[in-house]
């Protein structure tokens, strides 16, 4: 989104004028070049018109005193006259519908005096004028306003909590007794001591927000509401069940447009059975671990994510394809609030259907914001397993979950050191699923895999370290540093055939790769040997690889900086 400019970024652009531009050339989407009017009202209706259209969007500046097709500063710049900001504030507030207050002040350019009109983002879109003109910015041009197509967009993005709206015409009745039943069942599950299972149904209801103001909301429809009254008032509420035993073969197909927590258990039951979700025993010590295909904690807040944050306006419905080596969960709607596949892990909740997430908060189907990623990434890694991973475009958002069996070795030892009392977040999960294919992480890699800042990566890593019992150690100093399994995780993690594998490699076969290397090619450099031995693009990798060129007898040296290359000794005269 593009900054809205100060006073000197305006003087700035005049000088454009000078330079083979008009003031066309220089609007965006949060600039625009007004001419004065000999008619001062006519100048406000100008204004009213340009701050309803930057309101609606992303706020912006109106430069009053500017000609639009004119080149050179001395022609285009005319200046204002006869105006008075107070009687002009006062004008533009009065002219909006709701109210918006902008910011005038005075410019002196050397060819007259121009008005600058600050308009900020609207706080409750859609603006409107006194007359009934809705308008906003697209591109450099102010555009009519479909309310409509607007309002879908405020709801996509969640500026508008669709799941809060009433619905009108709606008794009591729509509400069936046997999911108000089922809600207390609930209740008395996960919140045994809660105030709610005192109350009565309709207080019941209101305190959750499923009536509010005696009206049924939304979200208490989609919650408690009878069948007929769904199909017929939410139609595009569906979620589509799909199990296929192999690749080629569809084992049965259940679409389920009922209320939500009916949707929920009977998934659960399709989900759970033996034959499609089977549990391996681990024995570590004394004591045994029960591995599902598909931890139930898992897909269980998977689904919670997918009812809770779709776009009910989208016409799509909810899936879950359920196969052996994968379970794919889709929504329609994208992500919204800046959350995008590469930073869901930690960045800032966001909720499309807000109310609707309270209330299962309230039920305590969900915990607090943001712990729901936890709850789908922990049991997986605790298990050995492959990280689920998120997609998502502007339609759909898309979360796989992966069997490709568990990592036995790495199941036992979590387990052992959680009942230790030692703790796993998501964090050192995820640090070891990847130290258990790779012999090393840097500070970028793991702030790329972690989603987290490159600072805080590596204070979380010096921490890990700096434990006692740590199953991470440091090595190395600045650029170079990079941490490894302790020895004691890794007698714990790795065959000894991996073990040694892995210190032979680094003491023999390294040498061996590099000299094959450069007997048939002449020379190696940097990138090149990183490249051979897979050590990848990281500064680490970089400081490795340049150490085992260095430390190579029968390599020499030629060439300066980046030019720098190694040659066979005996082949450098």
């Amino acid at each position: 989104m593009a900054l809205i400019p100060s006073r000197e970024d305006i003087l700035r652009l005049l000088d454009e004028l000078d330079k083979g531009k008009i003031a066309d050339d220089l609007k965006s989407e949060v600039v625009d070049f007004k001419p004065w009017l000999a008619d001062i009202e006519d100048n406000q209706a100008v204004a009213v018109e340009s701050v309803v259209c930057f309101a609606n969007s992303a706020g912006g500046i109106i430069v009053f005193g500017v000609k639009d097709h004119t080149q050179g500063r001395r022609a285009a710049i005319t200046g204002c006259t006869g105006y008075d900001l107070d009687v002009w504030r006062r004008a533009i507030y009065d002219a909006t519908r709701p109210h918006i207050t902008v910011d005038i002040e005075e410019l002196n350019a050397l060819e007259g005096r121009l008005l600058l009109v600050r308009v900020p983002k609207g706080a409750k879109p859609p603006y409107g004028t006194a007359g009934g003109i809705y308008k906003m910015r697209v591109g450099k041009n102010c555009m009519p306003l479909d309310l409509d197509a607007f309002d879908r967009r405020q709801v996509a993005t969640g500026a508008i909590d669709w799941s809060a709206e009433p619905i009108a015409g709606l008794s009591r009745e729509a509400f069936d007794a046997v999911e108000i039943a089922r809600l207390r069942n609930v209740l008395r599950t996960l919140r045994p001591k809660s105030d709610l299972l005192s109350l009565s149904d309709d207080d019941l209801l209101s305190a959750i927000g499923a009536l509010r103001d005696g009206q049924i909301t939304r979200a208490g429809l989609l919650l408690l509401g009878r069948r007929d009254v769904l199909a017929r008032m939410l139609p595009q509420h569906e979620v589509i069940y799909l199990y296929a035993p192999t690749s080629t073969k569809i084992g049965f197909r259940k679409d389920l447009k009922a209320p939500l927590l009916y949707v929920l258990e009977r998934l659960a039951e399709l989900i759970q059975h033996p034959e499609r979700n089977p549990v391996q025993t681990l024995r570590v010590g004394l004591f045994h671990i029960s591995i599902p295909v598909y931890p139930e904690e898992t897909f269980r807040e998977a689904i919670l994510n997918a009812l809770i944050h779709r776009d009910y306006l989208e016409q799509g419905a909810v899936h879950v394809h359920h196969r052996p080596k994968e379970m794919v969960v889709s929504n329609p709607g994208g992500f919204i609030g800046g959350i995008t596949p590469e930073n869901i892990l930690h960045h800032e909740p966001q909720a499309r259907n807000r109310l609707l997430a309270e209330m299962f908060l309230k039920i305590g189907l969900v915990e607090r914001a943001g712990s729901g990623r936890r709850r789908i990434f922990i049991p997986t890694l605790s298990y050995g397993k492959r990280p689920p991973q998120y997609q998502a475009d502007a339609h759909t958002v898309t979360l796989t979950l992966f069997n490709e069996g568990f990592d036995a070795a790495l199941a036992g030892f979590i387990a052992k050191r959680q009942r230790e009392g030692k703790e796993f977040d998501m964090d050192d999960l995820l640090l070891l699923s990847y130290l258990r294919h790779h012999s090393e992480i840097d500070v970028p890699t793991a702030a790329q895999i972690c989603q987290r800042p490159y600072e805080a990566m590596r204070d979380l890593l010096e921490g890990l370290a700096l434990q006692p019992e740590a199953w991470l150690e440091q090595r190395g100093k600045k650029k170079g540093v990079a941490y490894y399994l302790s020895p004691s995780a890794v007698s714990q993690l790795l065959s000894k055939a991996a073990r040694t594998r892995t210190r032979d490699i680094n003491a023999v076969r390294y040498p061996e790769l590099i000299r094959a290397y450069v007997e048939q090619h002449g020379s190696i450099k940097n990138e090149e040997c990183r490249e051979l031995l897979g050590l990848g693009n990281s500064p680490t990798a970089r400081v490795k690889a340049s150490r085992l060129l260095s430390r190579n007898e029968f390599l020499a040296r030629v060439g300066e900086s980046r030019a720098i290359r190694y040659r066979l000794r005996n082949k450098v005269k």
